[in-house]
């Protein structure tokens, strides 16, 4: 098996695919043929090597997305190699990929280590000061704010790629939910995929502002009325119950009240969320099965019941706002976009 731009070796049972030193649109595609290629050929855990990467694009962390998503849904995962030192690390911390898909430092480790699929333990190290804690946030990466905000001085290099890194996957975000009036109700496979790739931002996004913007994440809040910011906080929660659905069952049909289609029923942002069955809780750690229970009961106050639209919507509202303050503090305005390749 042979890719001019992505070639790939078996390291043992495991399929091993390594990135030019540049991903853009015009070769994402052939990263997305590859990866669907080992999946067809049934490995469900795929290692992407991107040690020699230095640029990579919206493009490539959809497809990068796609195929970790794809993975998951039939027991495997897409571990990446990423080193710390590398250009393209920052990108991945910054758009919350980092949270989503594994990732290593060397092609060693991704090959050694097998990590449980979307375990989260009862305790874990700071990223800055490596002490063990307990986190109180699901995406804390840090034991307190001092040493966020000293991971954040150092890893700040460039700002420019950290203030466009956000914008990207906020973009992302509203791209996702403003398709979603678009697609009809006829077309179940396109409905739900629209769905699922809405909330898959939406978390990403969220995630991404708790782990490297809470103060301005937590000044955004503080200024709702308590019923509102406990309504949008409970969405949030409820959306990652439904993206973790999706890894487990890999559909939202036993999720999603579709309704019959009619002149008056043709948008699905007019679907409303079906009550859940509590999913099996007792094998995970007491802190995981703490946070999945408190998923589990915001989607049944929060979502069931209630239309696609206007749950998406809340939360779009809310990332966006908090996503924005965020961006104006980080670098002037002229670096929110795509930011372009560094020099060499």
């Amino acid at each position: 098996m042979s890719a001019t731009r992505y070639p790939s070796q078996m390291a043992g049972s495991v399929p091993v695919v390594t990135t030019p030193a540049e991903i853009d649109m015009t070769t994402a595609g052939q990263l997305r043929a590859i990866l669907f290629e080992w999946h067809t050929r049934g490995h469900g855990t795929v290692v992407v090597d991107m040690t020699g990467t230095h640029f990579c694009d919206l493009a490539a962390l959809r497809e990068l997305l796609r195929a970790h998503k794809r993975a998951v849904a039939e027991g495997g995962e897409l571990r990446l190699v990423l080193p710390a030192d590398g250009a393209v690390v920052r990108v991945f911390a910054f758009t919350g990929l980092d949270c989503l898909i594994p990732h290593f430092a060397a092609l060693g480790q991704a090959l050694a280590q097998v990590r449980e699929h979307g375990a989260v333990a009862d305790s874990r190290s700071c990223e800055q000061c490596g002490a063990v804690f307990v986190p109180r946030r699901e995406h804390a990466q840090f034991c307190s704010g001092d040493c966020r905000a000293a991971w954040n001085r150092e890893h700040s290099g460039d700002p420019a790629v950290e203030a466009s890194a956000l914008a990207w996957s906020l973009t992302s975000m509203s791209e996702a939910a403003g398709r979603l009036p678009d697609v009809q109700a006829w077309d179940r496979p396109r409905a739900f995929a629209a769905i699922g790739e809405a909330v898959w931002w939406i978390t990403m996004v969220d995630a991404t502002l708790v782990r490297h913007h809470m103060g301005v994440y937590d000044a955004v809040r503080a200024a709702q009325a308590p019923a509102e910011r406990r309504v949008v906080e409970q969405t949030l929660t409820a959306l990652r119950f439904v993206r973790n659905w999706i890894g487990r069952e890999a559909c939202l049909a036993r999720v999603v009240e579709t309704g019959r289609v009619s002149a008056g029923n043709r948008r699905i942002t007019g679907w409303s969320w079906k009550g859940a069955p509590e999913p099996p809780f007792a094998s995970l750690p007491p802190r995981r099965q703490a946070w999945e229970m408190a998923r589990y009961r915001a989607y049944q106050a929060h979502l069931a019941g209630y239309t696609i639209g206007e749950t998406l919507e809340r939360a779009v509202t809310f990332l966006t706002l908090t996503g924005a303050n965020a961006a104006s503090l980080t670098v002037p305005e002229r670096s929110l976009t795509v930011p372009e390749r560094q020099s060499r």
